[in-house]
């Protein structure tokens, strides 16, 4: 064991590990990307996590650098939870703290589990109504703030975090809270770590008021760099919050360690139909149409989607094959019972007379959930498989997403590869599987030139690469040269003032360059990680 890892397994309850078998359990992640590091770090604590931050950053005052990555259950799909020199797996902070089921909140470690909390959570009657991975934690849910489709209802992750708690740069701890002028005054006035994030960051706001209102004013939803500064300043601004700060970081700006969340009340069971239709414009026009009915779900696949499943015998056969070349919305509500047949009642008054429809009950319940196995077959999730994430959650308006689908018509025709599209209309998030083989050299350059050259098509639609989750190390490769100089100066301002000493990993996000992603370039997605 080399000299750091002995050292800071003498001073944590946790475990420091640098054997080559387990670095290589924790090198990859759902990314195309592999990065092998030096040790890793499972904490039990907070406490651990202040040790080891505060022992790289007094060697970083002393020139000796060592970058430090944050995971959580290794779901990241653009590279961000890998790291190089230390990475630290948040997978045994996983406990849930305290469940208020008065106030409706709960506080829980970062490393919690969706599904974990969830199922506790549902014992008195409540819940996150989050679709995501239930194996993704909740401070991984938080740094890459992914938009789930369960969002045009629910509002997402970022609605549902009361406060929280994270490790700086020094080691220190900060907790969150909204503070009104009075409150902020007294923040400035410490002389502390934490005194000086406050004083920097809200005089950086109010250096670059203009630019800080002109991003918060756009249409186009965006995750590059460090846009959610644009609501550090809430309720009209009279109060001031770092919150924010910490979405969408992906681990730059500090390390979350506790979250309180406010919770819902759990809904009745779903209620699910399909519907099918000759094109993307038809769907989509049908979707919007729902809108009023607040469903919980309005889910659009390509028909292809099916029929690549159905080659490895997931065929759902739900609808007959004159639809083959079509789409597909699969739309759910969760209402009480009755009132859920009702609006679904009113979906089949309003569906054209051109597309089919069927309403889930008893007796094919099944086939309702064929359909989701074929979809989990064709994104090879579970396997590993070549369909690569790396146009994974990107937004574009529902009005202009059949612009978008004859875009990426060019596109197939260009790189002789299928992009079949699916992702939730209501949430406005989507994702682009292309069959890839990244053991060639030809297959990487194709996989970095889609990323491009998709990531112009959504801007094209007023859309963008990383509305649904942010840039990483893959999805930098498009997404940071779209910034204007102004953002870069604000963003990389900000970095400097969470992360003076560069330590928290600085090769992902603004640090991303095309030559070092390049390089980390797996040669195969079919490689085993560690969940």
């Amino acid at each position: 064991m080399n000299k750091i890892a002995k050292y800071l397994n003498q001073h944590l309850i946790g475990n420091v590990f640098d054997s080559e078998e387990i670095l290589a359990k924790y090198s990859t992640d759902h990314s195309i990307v592999k990065v092998t590091p030096k040790m890793v770090v499972v904490p039990e604590d907070t406490n651990d996590v202040r040790k080891v931050v505060r022992f790289v950053s007094q060697l970083a005052k002393k020139d000796v650098r060592l970058e430090l990555a944050v995971r959580g259950s290794g779901l990241d799909k653009t590279g961000a939870d890998l790291g190089k020199d230390i990475l630290i797996s948040m997978e045994n902070m996983n406990k849930i703290q305290e469940i208020d089921e008065r106030s409706r909140l709960v506080r829980v470690q970062a490393g919690v589990k969706l599904g974990a909390l969830n199922q506790a959570l549902s014992l008195v009657g409540l819940t996150i109504p989050i679709n995501g991975d239930p194996e993704d934690t909740i401070g991984s849910l938080i740094s890459n703030f992914k938009t789930d489709s369960y969002a045009g209802k629910y509002n997402g992750i970022y609605y549902y975090v009361d406060c929280l708690e994270a490790v700086i740069h020094t080691g220190d701890v900060i907790q969150t809270n909204r503070y009104s002028k009075h409150g902020i005054a007294k923040k400035q006035g410490l002389t502390s770590a934490e005194g000086a994030l406050y004083r920097d960051l809200y005089g950086l706001i109010e250096d670059n008021y203009d630019l800080v209102s002109d991003l918060r004013a756009r249409d186009t939803i965006d995750s590059t760099g460090y846009q959610m500064i644009t609501q550090v300043f809430r309720e009209r601004g009279n109060t001031f919050d770092l919150m924010p700060m910490f979405f969408a970081a992906q681990g730059t700006l500090g390390i979350i360690t506790e979250v309180i969340l406010r919770c819902e009340v759990l809904p009745d069971e779903p209620a699910h139909f399909a519907a099918a239709f000759g094109s993307a414009k038809a769907a989509v026009d049908y979707a919007i149409s729902l809108e009023s009915l607040n469903p919980r779900e309005v889910n659009l696949y390509d028909a292809r989607i099916f029929k690549i499943a159905a080659e490895s015998g997931k065929d759902p056969n739900i609808f007959s094959k004159k639809f083959s070349g079509g789409y597909m919305l699969l739309v759910s509500f969760d209402d009480s019972e009755r009132k859920s047949r009702r609006k679904i009642a009113k979906c089949l008054r309003r569906l054209p007379e051109s597309a089919a429809a069927i309403i889930e009950d008893e007796a094919n319940t099944g086939d309702f959930q064929k359909i989701v196995t074929a979809i989990r077959s064709f994104k090879n999730d579970n396997l590993r498989g070549e369909r690569a994430p790396i146009l994974d959650d990107v937004y574009v308006p529902a009005d202009r997403l059949d612009e978008l689908v004859k875009a990426l018509k060019s596109q197939e025709e260009a790189y002789d590869v299928e992009l079949p599209l699916m992702g939730s209309i209501t949430a406005n998030n989507y994702c682009i599987r292309p069959d890839l083989r990244l053991n060639s050299v030809e297959g990487r350059q194709v996989a970095v030139r889609l990323i491009k050259d998709v990531a112009e098509a959504l801007n094209e639609q007023g859309g963008s690469l990383t509305g649904g989750s942010p840039e990483g190390r893959t999805k930098a490769l498009a997404a940071y040269p779209e910034l204007t100089d102004a953002e870069v100066v604000l963003y990389t301002k900000v970095k400097d003032i969470f992360d003076p000493l560069e330590i928290f990993s600085p090769e992902i996000k603004l640090g991303a360059g095309l030559k070092e992603t390049v390089k980390n370039l797996r040669t195969s997605y079919l490689e085993d990680i560690t969940r």
